[in-house]
């Protein structure tokens, strides 16, 4: 699985502008093969903060995302609402080992990954 995290920080007169297309775009990528979740979140300090929280089934999914028309819509209409450039990080999640025996000893621990 593929976890995407994106910091906006909105412009604030043209903050309910940028929710509806946001909206949109969360309409949209829902629909796509391979999204898991995508979701918009407001800061409780700063309410023209928004973190974008998505997840992928894999990176082919992600990168097909990428290429979509609304994607690039998006993307070219974006910028008339940012007070400052987006910040976006991405991590890859290993899957869930699966439990096989009762005993806890037995059981594998997955291998971790510090991004």
């Amino acid at each position: 699985m593929i976890m995407v995290q994106s910091t906006f920080h909105l412009v604030a007169e043209s903050k309910s502008e940028a929710l509806e297309l946001m909206k949109d775009m969360v309409r949209l990528c829902r629909q796509e093969h391979g999204c898991l979740s995508y979701e918009y979140f407001a800061g409780l300090t700063d309410t023209n903060q928004l973190v974008l929280l998505q997840e992928w089934e894999n990176a082919d999914c992600l990168q097909a995302h990428y290429q979509t028309a609304h994607m690039e819509d998006f993307l070219g209409k974006l910028g008339n609402y940012l007070e400052t450039e987006v910040i976006t990080r991405s991590y890859a999640s290993q899957d869930e080992p699966r439990v096989t025996s009762a005993n806890s000893e037995d059981l594998a621990k997955p291998e971790q990954t510090i991004h």
